[in-house]
């Protein structure tokens, strides 16, 4: 009989950006594979991205709802009723906060460890502590950790003494409707429905701290009077944190040339990456870098920061920066923006790239790891 795998779907909302993207690809990807039942568990979050219809018609997928709200105490206990209830034989969590009491073995996902490192970017002192206790007890109860990179799972050593034994780095993957695009139709069309007049530098990812693009845009400034782009921020603002992008635009008058757009479709986000002549994504951290995969997958040139995981996902199939530099970061914008021929090469040596981060490897490699605790 195939083991019945508890699957916390919980985060796969609209307030969880990249997690809720990675939990969703993982759990499309996983259960394609038929090797085992799924018992998902979704929350009450709203999730306006994601097509569900298509999982729910598969016969070892049974959706079910989970505790709420998230990161309660209470939740503990009702995870164990639930999954002594469902019969599961090992509980899987795309996100740090594992089950204590589970009455089978855990598997948890580290994205990264942001707060650890940045602790003023924790919008709430008091949440602090709390936060630190439950990532401690998390990864001690874990049997085993899926790290998205090697930067956090040194972090995880770092940080919270993880033996790294049991750490299985498994990097994140690009769907295929990410990709070059040649429509000139569909590309008139995105143009006309964004209001995009000129060509397109591209960042995406909320508006939080650690994405550093209150730098961003002070690097772009400088640029202006150089080149005809706008710089087009997709993503929303977090309303735990000051919107220092937006007070940047303002100050330095660039509100006409700094465009700012919420959630979009996802149709129309892969779009307008192959759209944008060049994607830059200046993170002080990231746990992996998404964005920059996608972008190379688009077939567009990326410009990253030299830190944490991005050249795990970069390479040499981009170009990498000093984040804190804004003179670096604006020159080497202005030299990628002013050479076609170097961006030509960055575009075709990322899509070669990108052909290696699939979600059916990611699938594969995390039902290796489940197998090795329930064998």
């Amino acid at each position: 009989m195939p083991e019945r795998i508890a699957f916390d779907a919980r985060y796969i909302s609209d307030r969880y950006h990249g997690i809720g993207r990675y939990a969703f690809r993982l759990l499309e990807a996983l259960v394609l594979e038929r090797e085992h039942a799924f018992i998902v568990f979704r929350g009450q979050g709203q999730d306006s991205r994601f097509d569900w219809r298509s999982l729910a018609a598969l016969p070892n997928v049974e959706l079910r709802h989970g505790p709420w709200p998230l990161y309660w105490p209470q939740e503990q206990y009702q995870w164990a009723r639930i999954l002594r209830h469902s019969r599961a034989d090992l509980f899987y969590s795309p996100y740090f906060v594992a089950p204590l009491l589970a009455p089978c073995p855990v598997i948890i996902t580290i994205h990264d460890l942001i707060f650890d490192r940045y602790p003023e970017y924790m919008p709430w002192a008091w949440s602090r502590p709390y936060y630190r206790l439950l990532m401690k007890l998390s990864t001690r109860r874990a049997r085993r950790i899926i790290s998205v990179s090697q930067a956090t799972a040194e972090d995880l050593s770092r940080y919270y003494q993880v033996p790294p034994g049991k750490v299985a780095v498994v990097l994140e993957g690009v769907e295929p409707g990410f990709g070059p695009l040649h429509d000139e139709e569909r590309l008139r069309v995105l143009r006309q429905r964004y209001s995009l007049a000129r060509p397109v530098i591209l960042s995406v990812g909320a508006r939080r701290p650690h994405k550093n693009l209150a730098r961003l845009v002070r690097a772009f400034a400088s640029l202006v009077p150089h080149v005809p782009h706008d710089l087009l921020l997709v993503g929303p603002a977090d309303n735990r944190f000051p919107d220092e992008a937006q007070k940047v635009a303002a100050e330095t008058g660039l509100n006409g040339r700094v465009r700012f757009l919420d959630w979009v479709p996802e149709t129309d986000l892969a779009a307008l990456y192959a759209l944008a002549e060049l994607v830059v994504m200046p993170s002080l951290v990231e746990g992996f870098g998404l964005p920059a995969l996608e972008a190379m997958a688009s077939g567009t040139p990326v410009l990253a920061s030299q830190t944490s995981s991005l050249p795990e996902v970069v390479g040499e199939a981009g170009v990498l920066v000093d984040p804190y530099d804004e003179k670096t970061l604006a020159s080497a914008m202005g030299e990628l923006l002013h050479d076609q021929a170097r961006r030509q090469r960055l575009a075709e040596a990322g899509r070669i790239r990108a052909q290696r981060f699939t979600w059916q490897r990611v699938a594969q490699q995390a039902l290796r790891v489940y197998q090795e605790i329930v064998e």
